[in-house]
């Protein structure tokens, strides 16, 4: 069982949202649903959410620009991307700027998405406990290397997913490596 929060899910799509919704609230989560770029600001605005999920694209922008300025006005929010129009590179651009999965519509599986969303929040947590205490020049490091973990993991995941074997052992090195450095750095936090 996850840990309930609040959630913002952003998509111009009425049907998604409302079954995405229903979803998350019926997991236990307080969500929040709205259709544009410009409202999903305004929402973070008027209230702190825990996880917010993304549709790549939107009627007023980018979901991908939406989730680099959110996630840098919010760095302990989890951001996920939602997009009908999957590929490599744009699953690799969302975990550069800052998403922590990547979901593809149609959402048929509705368990995969509670799953994410359960992992995105356990991820949270974890991060939250590890900073708790640290200061905040080391909190601000430490999220900074387990960014660029979670950027360099997404990319390790796209790379066996496609079959590149050479980039994927070179992308599980670099993986290895910001891990046992970002333990480093919350250990001595």
């Amino acid at each position: 069982m996850s840990e309930k929060a609040k959630i913002l899910f952003v998509d111009d799509e009425e049907a998604i949202r409302s079954l995405i919704l229903t979803v998350l609230e019926g997991d236990g989560h307080t969500a929040h649903g709205v259709g544009t770029a410009a409202a999903a600001v305004q929402a973070m605005t008027d209230t702190p959410y825990d996880l917010v999920v993304i549709d790549k694209n939107l009627p007023d922008g980018s979901g991908i620009d939406l989730l680099r300025d959110l996630k840098r006005r919010y760095p302990g929010t989890e951001f996920m991307i939602l997009t009908g129009y999957p590929s490599l590179e744009s699953a690799i651009e969302a975990l550069r700027a800052g998403a922590f999965d990547y979901l593809i519509k149609p959402v048929l599986d509705l368990d995969l998405v509670t799953q994410k969303v359960a992992r995105a929040l356990e991820r949270r947590r974890l991060l939250q406990q590890a900073y708790r205490g640290a200061d905040p020049a080391a909190a601000s490091d430490a999220s900074a290397l387990a960014q660029a973990l979670a950027r360099q993991a997404g990319a390790l995941r796209a790379a066996v997913d496609g079959g590149k074997t050479a980039e994927a052992k070179e992308l599980a090195k670099a993986v290895d490596e910001a891990a046992q450095e970002l333990a480093r750095r919350v250990g001595r936090g």
